[in-house]
């Protein structure tokens, strides 16, 4: 039988993985331990926050899914991580509580069985929500990524539905240094 690459809970209890962490087997990865030889990427981060989403089908957003694309170092903590009102029904059991959010199909991602918003959609959230100048580098980043020049970016984040300040994250989309 083979096991999955990100060793949460359910695999293996706590005590086990503090094991093979102390062995050298594993290193820590997200919310899980990883086998040492296990490459890292998208899809072996976004798998390592299945415990987090995988219960009430929460998507992962922003600066989680900047980490899960590779363009920030660490993990964020809390994990920033939505309910999708298109697919998924609200809930308050979360603690602490997920943004609510409308997600189109082409916003999303399946890595590592999580579903994770892709650069682009990633890059427009982090413009939109935090006037901050680590968001624009984050989001010029995440377009390097996904292989977009910003002006492209912005072209298609036009597209997006109607949103809280949409056309201030356009215009710093559009304005990003290109990778």
């Amino acid at each position: 039988m083979r096991l999955a690459p990100a060793l949460d809970h359910d695999d293996f209890p706590e005590a086990e993985r503090s094991v093979l962490l102390l062995d050298g087997e594993c290193r820590p990865l997200g919310l899980t331990v990883v086998p040492v030889d296990e490459p890292d990427g998208p899809g072996i981060r976004a798998a390592s926050l299945a415990a987090a989403t995988a219960r009430y089908d929460l998507v992962v957003e922003r600066e989680a899914a900047a980490w899960v694309h590779g363009v920030v170092p660490d993990l964020p903590r809390p994990l920033t991580l939505a309910v999708d009102l298109g697919r998924s029904r609200r809930t308050k059991l979360v603690t602490p509580p997920p943004r609510e959010a409308r997600f189109r199909s082409d916003d999303l991602v399946l890595l590592g069985g999580v579903r994770v918003t892709t650069p682009l959609r990633t890059a427009f959230d982090l413009v939109r929500l935090d006037p901050g100048e680590e968001a624009s580098s984050t989001a010029a980043a995440l377009l390097a990524v996904a292989g977009l020049a910003p002006a492209v970016a912005a072209a298609l984040a036009q597209l997006h539905p109607g949103s809280p300040g949409k056309q201030q994250a356009i215009d710093r989309l559009a304005a990003l240094p290109t990778a």
